[in-house]
Formats: structure tokens, sequence, C-alpha cells
């Protein structure tokens, strides 16, 4: 497999910035095992708690109250915890779908929750390194991750129309998708919001070939293509956790979304349309074959994910 290239490094990078994003190259080519990068990362944070202090998270301001449905809104990460999320999320973008750095990534933040804990010491002002290295094991599991994902992806992959008119905003599109699959695959992390198999991507919203606003099926098709592409590695790396929650009819954001056999149905007949459609790249058509084949697959013989226990899913039991 050849080597990966991540842009996640800076000139203007401490000394320990530098460590962790060496890390992060290292471990993605293969040149250091996923224990080791861990290491790193855990030993440049130690060293670095006696500089400036960051804190944990960005905490919602009281003042601003609560959401419209009552929802507290989520922390956003800063300080090390924003530096290691934004180089995870960045990394995942530059590494290809089908490459095994994607499951190193996946590896890494396994074992960074299993650092030991530093007592029972919440962040407080002066002190970094025990409340954010506590914020990376299991109590915690990865604090904010989910969130500074999402803003990631905002800022990457919405406005100007990226992912359909550039194909590098297209590949990155593709690798980010396959790593959040391989997240929730693993129970690691649950960013099915940011899914290109739901709402508000076209493949979640509209058929293939037949859009209002591109008339000519193959326009169309050139437009649907990226996020077609995207569905595709949710299915072929998390295929057996999002069946299982179709199943049992998984609540996510409620009021928003319904995870339904009826709704796996619809993404494996977009599927086979394209796979049958001339008017899509032969890449994305081996992708929807592909998903197609996953899915059939899946449906005769499927497997416990554990996907319900791992993430504590509210759900209503489909008949």
């Amino acid at each position: 497999m050849s080597s990966v290239t991540l842009h996640i490094s800076d000139p203007g990078d401490s000394r320990a910035d530098k460590e962790i994003t060496d890390a992060f190259q290292n471990l993605v080519d293969g040149s250091i095992d996923v224990a080791s990068a861990a290491n790193v990362i855990y030993a440049a944070i130690v060293a670095d708690g006696q500089g400036p202090p960051a804190p944990l998270t960005s905490a919602p301001d009281p003042a601003s109250g609560q959401a419209e449905d009552g929802a507290v809104p989520a922390p956003t990460p800063a300080g090390w915890l924003k530096f290691l999320w934004d180089c995870l999320g960045k990394a995942a973008m530059d590494v290809p779908h089908d490459h095994p750095g994607q499951d190193r990534l996946v590896a890494l933040l396994q074992q960074l929750q299993r650092l030991p804990q530093h007592g029972d010491a919440e962040p407080v002002a002066g002190n970094l390194s025990e409340g954010e290295l506590r914020a990376l094991t299991p109590v915690k599991k990865c604090n904010a991750l989910e969130q500074w994902l999402w803003e990631l992806d905002q800022a990457t992959f919405t406005g100007q129309q990226q992912v359909e008119s550039s194909d590098s905003a297209a590949a990155s599109y593709l690798n980010f998708s396959a790593f959040l699959a391989r997240l929730l695959a693993g129970g690691v992390a649950e960013a099915t919001r940011l899914s290109a198999l739901i709402r508000p991507s076209p493949f979640g919203t509209s058929k293939p070939l037949i859009s209002a606003t591109y008339p000519d099926a193959a326009e169309a098709a050139r437009h649907y293509e990226p996020y077609a592409s995207a569905a595709a590695q949710w299915v072929s790396y998390a295929g057996d956790a999002l069946f299982e929650m179709c199943e049992k009819g998984v609540l996510v954001e409620i009021g928003r979304q319904k995870w339904t056999r009826a709704l796996w149905n619809s993404w494996k007949a977009k599927f086979d349309t394209i796979a049958k459609a001339d008017q899509f790249s032969d890449q994305c058509r081996r992708f929807s074959t592909q998903a197609v084949e996953r899915m059939t697959q899946i449906e005769k013989s499927p497997a416990s994910s554990n996907i319900m226990d791992k993430f504590c899913f509210m759900f209503t039991e489909e008949d």
C-alpha cells in the first residue's frame, strides 16, 4: 500500500504539536504501531502540562439558555482535545477509504481510551494534562469528538457545492465517510447525523437521475455521485450496525430521523438503480454494486453488532 501524506501539520507547530502530528503520520504509514502512537501522544500532552493552561472544553454559556427543543448545546473541544480531534478528522480525509491507515486511526482512538486515569481531578486553571487525559478514557469516551467531527464536516464540505464541483473534495468526503462508518461499527463514536445515507445529503433526499435542478440525467448523476459513493462506504464498513438500527427503529435526534427497515430498503433500491445506470462512473457503480451485495448478505445472515448497547439508542422495535 502506498504512503499517504497527511495535511495536518503547520510550520508554526510547537515541539509537542510536531511530535503528535508525526505520530499520526507514522501510524498511518505503518512505521509505528497503535500502542506506540498512543504513547507518543500521551507523553507529549503530559510533557506540555506545565505550559499555558488550556480548558478541556468550552462549556455552554449558562446565560444563553437551552435550545428550543430543550437540549443543552454540546461542548466544543478546546486545548489539546481540539488539536487531537482536528488531526484525527483531517487525517481521515487524507487516508483513502480502503487504506489500512483508516483502521489504524480507529484503533488509535480505542487505544487512547485505555490511557490510565490521573486521579479524580477535573481540569482547572493552570493544569491541563490531568483533565484532558481523563477525557480520553472510557469514563468520558471520546469527549466532544462527534461535535468536532460535525464542525469539520460543516467547514469542509458545505457551501459552494464543494463536494459536487471538486474531485479532491469528493475524495476527501468519501474517505471521511468511510472513517465515520468505521467509528460507528467499532462502537467508538456515533456520528450518523453526518451520514451521506440520510438528509440533508442528496442521496438521502432524492432519487438517482431525477433532479429538478438538473433535468439532464447525466448532469443529475454527476452531482449525485459523490454522495452516493460516500453513502456506499457506510454500508460497506458499518452495514451490520446500520441494519440493526433500522430493524430496531432507532430514534436519532427525535422528531427528525428514525431508522427503519423501509429506510434501509430505500437505500438498497437507490444503489441498485445506480449500479445499472450508465450515467454514473465505473467507480460509483462498483461501490453501489458492492453495497447491494453487502446489504443482501446482511439480510440473509444478520450479525449482532451490539450497537444498541454501545450507544444506548432510544428505539421502537419494528414489526
